[in-house]
């Protein structure tokens, strides 16, 4: 795909009703197909990033003057700019693989307890220590007592699972804070309603921490 028919769309404004609706239209109205979007509301600010997508190059200014024609808040921030697809994503066009993921696997970790400072830097800090990326995340402090931090991460093949489970305790603990750490897979299947064969898609098998299957 041309550099130029690729956008990494960002807006902020005050949040209010219909936001979404309004920013999303404006794009596909111009033809956008949408290949990945974030959307969440922190203080009170609406706050969008998304991969917005085109058949032909598009010009990136206008594309922002067409999503502020769409806000009746004129002080909303607006960024449109063209960006290449990873080379990662690029590959997985060509050719699909049987692997899951390529640089790794989708873990759902979530801790739980008292909100204090440099909470979100330890687990960060934990993390990156070993070799996993953080995809999304979230930290929700409007219960104080029972404050929760919630995201995806990717962790590479090459990791120990049970070390970095370890090392998650080990600086959290302290802080009074539970810590989870699930498969994907794993936490589908137990926070959603259906079959697992469903939820599990094709039926491949879960590396690592994945339950053992049950005669039919």
């Amino acid at each position: 795909m041309n550099d130029n028919a690729r956008f990494l769309v960002t807006t902020a404004l005050p949040d209010r009703v219909g936001i979404l609706r309004d920013v999303t239209g404006a794009l596909y109205a111009l033809g956008a197909n949408f290949t990945d979007l974030r959307q969440t509301v922190v203080g009170g600010i609406f706050t969008l990033s998304a991969i917005a997508e085109f058949e032909e190059p598009a010009d990136p200014a206008a594309l922002a003057a067409a999503v502020r024609a769409a806000l009746p808040e004129k002080d909303a921030c607006v960024d449109v700019r063209a960006c290449a697809a990873p080379a990662s994503h690029v590959a997985m066009r060509i050719e699909r693989t049987s692997a899951p993921h390529a640089a790794g696997e989708r873990y759902v970790v979530s801790v739980t307890g008292p909100d204090s400072p440099g909470r979100i830097h330890r687990i960060a800090k934990v993390f990156a220590a070993h070799g996993a990326n953080v995809e999304d995340w979230r930290h929700d402090l409007s219960d104080p007592v029972r404050t929760l931090t919630i995201g995806v991460v990717t962790i590479p093949p090459a990791a120990d699972l049970a070390a970095l489970r370890a090392a998650l305790d080990a600086e959290l603990a302290p802080l009074g804070l539970s810590t989870s750490l699930l498969h994907e897979n794993i936490f589908r299947a137990t926070n959603e309603v259906g079959p697992i064969r469903t939820l599990l898609g094709d039926g491949s098998a879960v590396s690592r921490n994945s339950p053992p299957s049950t005669p039919s």
